[in-house]
C-alpha cells in the first residue's frame, strides 16, 4: 500500500543523523547539514542525549513489557495501567505473547505479557478483547437507501461477509422519493428486489405551469403524458435490507486528509485490506469499505484527476416541504402530479418579495396522496424547491413562499394537519471521487446525483449492481486479493470514461440553470418538454441501463440532443445557451467540449494498472547497455 499512517508525523526523534534521514511531514523542510566545527561539538552532545535517551526508552520498554504504540498515545497508557493493575492483583504468572504485527509494517516484532487473570470487573472490562479485529469481506458505511442496497447485493448476490456501520441505522429515512414510474420499473427488471411493492401512490400524468412569460397565459398547463409515482421509503427499507449484513449502530469517526490517509488512525488501509476503529473502540478488518455517507462525505475526496480541468463548486437544491389534510379544494389536479409551478403571481401584493422571487426562483411540487380520513377531505403533499443555486436559498424563504402560495391559490390547509415537514438539502456537481483511492465511494458520495436536476434515487439504483459485481468478482479472484485493483474496477464499474463524458455535460447544464432568472426558466422548461419524449426523459434520466439514456450516451447523441432543444427554446434564451458554453468552456476547460465533439479524447479512466516492477522501472536500454559495458570490462580483466 501507498498509505502513510500518520502517527508518523506525531512522532518524535532526537535530534542528529537519524533525524536528518528521517521522514518529515509534507510542507515541512527537514533539517539542514551541520557544517561548522562549533555545530559539530553540539551536534555530538545532541548524540550523546540521543543515546541516553534511547537506554532510558529501552528501560521502559522492558519495565512495561513492550506496550502499544498507537495514534492514542494517551489510550494506550490507561489501558497498560489498567493491565498492570490487574496482574498486582493477583498470583498468576503471565507468559509472553507475541503481537501481532501491524499490517505493512517492517518493524521487528515485539512481545507483551498476557493478562491471564483479573482483579476485578473493571479491570476484566479493561482487558477484554475490544483489540482483536471483527473481520468481514466489506464494511458499508452508511445505511441509507445507497449502502443498505449495496450491502444487500453484496450479500444476497454475492454471498460476501458484510457490515453497515450508521449510529442511525434503524432510523427511518427522512426524504420523499419522486421517480418516474418507467424508470422504477426499468430498475425492478434489473435489480429484482421486488420495487413495484414499494410504491405508495401513482399518477397517470403529470403537470407542469410555466406560464406568466413568453406570451403563455399565467393559467396555462402542459400536461406530460408519463406516469410519475412516490416511493414508500418504509417499504424500501425494508424490502433491501438483509438478513446476511450484520448493521452495528455504531460511527467511524474518520476523515480523509490526503489520498488514503485518514486523521486519527480510525481507518487505516494496507496491502491486505483496511482496518476501521469505530467510536466505540470496536474494531472490524475488512478487504474493501464502501463510503455511502452522502454528497458531504468525509471518508472520500473528490477532486479532478491528474491533467483533468477544475469541476465547478457545487449548487444546491433547496426545498421545504409538508404532508398536510387540505380542506376544500387543492387547486392542483388529485388525478396528476404537479411537477413545476413556476409562477409567481401569487407574490404581486409585494412588489420587492416578487423581484426576490423573480431573481432567486422556486417552484411548487405536489403530489395528491389521496382521500383523507372521512372522504371529504385531501391529504398532499406540498414542496416549495429552490432547483439549484450557489449560494443556497433559505429554507425559511422556501416555507414562506409555499405557505403564500397556497394562501393565493385558496388552498385551505387544516390547522394541527401537517404530520410531517420535509428539509430537503441535495448538493449538485462539484468534482467526481479523486482517483486512486481505496475507500469506494457510492451514491451521494460518488457524486452520482444529477447535477441538473438534483434526481439521485434510480441513478443511484441503476449503478448499484454494476459497481456490486466488480466488487464481488474482485473478491473472488483466486488469487492474491489486491484491494487497491478491486477499489479501482468498483470505480470504473460507475463512472467509466463514456458516463463522465455524460456527467460533464450534464454540469453545465446546471450552471446555466443557476444563470437565469424565473422567467429564463419558464422558457427553458417549456422548450424542454415539448422536445420528443425519450430526448427529454433520457436526460432526466442520465445514467446507462435507464430508459431514454442512450440519447444521451454519445458525443453525436449529446450534440443532436442540444440542436433540438436549441430550436425550442425562445430566442434570447437560445442566445444565452450560445454564450454560455463560450464562458464555461473558457472557466472550467474543455470537459464540455470534449463531452460533445470527437476532440480532445476522452475522461480518464479510473482503471487499475499494476505497479512497475522495480527492474523495469527508468530508462532500460541505458540500464542494460551499462551492465554489458561492466560485463565487458570485467570479461577483459580491466
Amino acid at each position: 500500500s501507498s498509505c502513510v499512517r500518520l502517527q508518523r508525523a506525531a512522532r518524535t526523534r532526537a535530534p542528529g543523523a537519524g533525524a536528518m534521514r528521517g521522514w518529515a511531514p509534507r510542507g515541512v523542510a527537514p533539517p539542514r547539514p551541520v557544517t561548522s566545527a562549533l555545530a559539530a561539538g553540539a551536534l555530538g552532545s545532541l548524540r550523546r542525549a540521543a543515546v541516553q535517551q534511547r537506554l532510558h526508552r529501552s528501560s521502559q520498554r522492558a519495565q512495561h513489557a513492550g506496550a502499544l504504540r498507537t495514534a492514542e498515545e494517551t489510550a494506550a497508557r490507561s489501558v497498560l495501567a489498567s493491565r498492570l493493575a490487574a496482574l498486582a492483583g493477583t498470583s498468576a504468572a503471565a507468559h509472553c505473547a507475541r503481537r501481532p504485527r501491524r499490517p505493512g509494517s517492517s518493524r521487528r516484532r515485539r512481545r507483551r505479557p498476557a493478562v491471564v487473570a483479573a482483579a476485578s470487573p473493571e479491570a476484566a472490562a479493561a482487558n477484554a478483547p475490544a483489540s482483536r479485529a471483527e473481520e468481514v469481506d466489506v464494511v458499508v458505511v452508511g445505511a441509507g437507501p445507497a449502502g443498505t442496497l449495496m450491502a444487500h447485493l453484496l450479500a444476497e448476490r454475492h454471498g460476501r461477509s458484510v457490515c453497515l456501520v450508521d449510529p442511525r441505522a434503524s432510523a427511518p429515512w427522512p426524504n420523499n422519493y419522486g421517480v418516474w414510474q418507467e424508470e422504477w420499473d426499468a430498475l425492478e427488471a434489473k435489480l429484482q428486489v421486488g420495487l413495484n411493492e414499494c410504491l405508495d401512490c401513482q399518477w397517470g400524468v403529470t403537470d407542469c405551469f410555466f406560464g406568466g412569460s413568453w406570451e403563455m397565459p399565467v393559467e396555462e398547463r402542459l400536461r406530460v403524458d408519463r406516469a410519475y409515482a412516490r416511493v414508500d421509503r418504509t417499504k424500501l427499507k425494508t424490502r433491501l435490507q438483509s438478513a446476511g449484513v450484520r448493521v452495528l449502530e455504531e460511527a467511524l469517526e474518520a476523515e480523509v486528509v490526503a489520498t488514503n490517509i485518514y486523521a486519527g488512525g480510525k481507518l487505516q488501509h494496507d496491502a491486505e485490506g483496511s482496518t476501521l476503529t469505530l467510536a466505540s473502540g470496536r474494531t472490524l478488518r475488512a478487504k474493501i469499505v464502501v463510503d455511502a455517507t452522502g454528497s458531504e462525505s468525509r471518508l472520500t475526496r473528490r477532486l479532478p484527476g491528474a491533467g483533468e480541468p477544475p469541476a465547478p463548486d457545487p449548487g444546491y437544491q433547496i426545498a421545504w416541504g409538508m404532508e398536510c389534510i387540505v380542506d376544500g379544494a387543492t387547486h392542483y389536479d388529485t388525478a396528476a402530479m404537479t411537477l413545476f409551478d413556476y409562477r409567481t403571481d401569487h407574490l404581486s401584493f409585494d412588489p420587492a418579495w416578487e423581484e426576490r422571487a423573480q431573481q432567486s426562483p422556486t417552484f411548487m411540487y405536489a403530489m395528491p396522496l389521496g382521500p383523507a380520513e372521512g372522504g371529504k377531505a385531501q391529504r398532499v403533499f406540498f414542496e416549495e424547491t429552490s432547483l439549484v443555486a450557489r449560494p443556497a436559498v433559505s429554507f425559511e424563504e422556501c416555507k414562506k413562499r409555499c405557505l403564500a402560495r397556497l394562501e393565493f391559490l385558496g388552498v385551505s390547509v387544516r390547522p394541527g394537519s401537517i404530520t410531517e415537514e420535509e428539509y430537503c438539502y441535495i448538493p449538485m456537481g462539484g468534482a467526481l471521487p479523486e482517483p486512486g483511492q481505496r475507500v469506494v465511494a457510492f451514491g451521494g458520495a460518488a457524486a452520482t446525483v444529477h447535477p441538473s436536476t438534483g434526481y439521485q434515487l434510480c441513478r443511484m439504483m441503476a449503478g448499484a449492481k454494476e459497481a456490486a459485481d466488480a466488487i464481488g468478482k474482485g473478491l473472488s479472484d483466486p488469487g492474491v486479493i489486491r484491494p487497491d485493483a478491486v477499489a479501482a474496477a468498483a470505480y470504473e464499474a460507475l463512472w467509466s470514461p463514456e458516463n463522465q463524458a455524460q456527467r460533464d455535460f450534464a454540469v453545465f447544464g446546471g450552471e446555466f440553470l443557476m444563470t437565469l432568472d424565473v422567467e429564463g426558466l419558464r422558457g427553458w422548461f417549456n422548450g424542454f418538454f415539448r422536445l420528443p419524449e425519450p430526448l427529454w426523459a433520457g436526460f432526466l434520466a442520465g445514467w446507462p441501463t435507464l430508459p431514454g439514456n442512450e440519447n444521451h450516451e454519445s458525443w453525436l447523441a449529446r450534440i443532436s440532443f442540444g440542436l433540438q432543444l436549441l430550436v425550442k427554446l425562445p430566442v434570447p434564451i437560445a442566445l444565452r445557451l450560445t454564450g454560455g458554453i463560450a464562458k464555461y468552456t473558457l472557466d472550467y476547460g474543455i470537459g464540455l467540449v470534449r463531452s460533445v465533439t470527437p476532440f480532445f479524447g476522452a475522461p480518464p479512466s479510473y482503471a487499475w494498472s499494476p505497479p512497475v516492477p522495480v527492474d523495469e522501472l527508468g530508462d532500460m536500454a541505458a540500464k542494460r547497455e551499462a551492465k554489458a559495458m561492466m560485463a565487458e570490462r570485467a570479461a577483459s580483466g580491466h
